[in-house]
């Protein structure tokens, strides 16, 4: 299926939600920009952001039924990911399943993009920050973020996802050890960088 193909589709799935087809673009012309300073494949980066919110909107049912579909033990996705989060995983398995994506960095980049991971590839930092920060969103860490991404884009992911953790913490929320382990790599990484 072409890049073409998948923004018709995905403009025929997402005609009643106006809103998340104006994120998906935003993600989409974020990574387009980052993408280009770091000299990456701009096709890799434009079906990661095209696909990467595909189930936002499926019931809970059915990302279920999607994920138990594709991962064999699932019992650690609904023990540590709250239901807003599930996406990423039904996502994954419908960029492989009904768009035929075999590209390794498509598919992480999917995967990763609520919560991020220890040690992610360039496409993956890219669609997790461009996914945060892109203009379409407003609340106070995004445009925190989006300034430290013009510094340092490890900077960027490390306070997107300490400031998630935050979050996810003051409402009481499941949080998947996968950010904590994402945390404590990237503050490393940092004070590494800064000896």
């Amino acid at each position: 299926m072409t890049i073409e193909q998948i923004q018709e589709e995905l403009e025929r799935e997402l005609i009643e939600y106006p809103n998340r087809l104006k994120h998906i673009y935003g993600v989409r012309d974020t990574a387009l920009e980052l993408g280009r300073k770091y000299n990456l494949d701009l096709d890799v980066l434009v079906i990661s952001a095209l696909l990467h919110d595909i189930t936002k909107y499926f019931s809970k049912k059915d990302n279920v039924k999607i994920i138990d579909s594709y991962f064999p033990e699932t019992k650690f996705i609904y023990d540590e990911y709250n239901d807003k989060l599930l996406h990423a995983f039904s996502a994954y398995v419908l960029a492989k399943r009904k768009y035929n994506i075999t590209n390794g960095e498509i598919l992480n980049s999917i995967l990763n993009h609520t919560v991020g991971r220890a040690n992610m590839s360039m496409y993956e930092k890219v669609i997790f920050i461009s996914d945060y920060t892109e203009p379409n969103r407003t609340y106070e860490s995004c445009v925190k973020v989006r300034k430290l991404v013009k510094e340092s884009l490890d900077l960027a992911v490390f306070t997107a996802i300490n400031d998630s953790i935050i979050f996810y913490e003051k409402e009481h929320s499941k949080i998947p050890m996968i950010a904590f382990e994402a945390r404590h790599f990237y503050r490393n990484l940092l004070e590494e960088k800064n000896d």
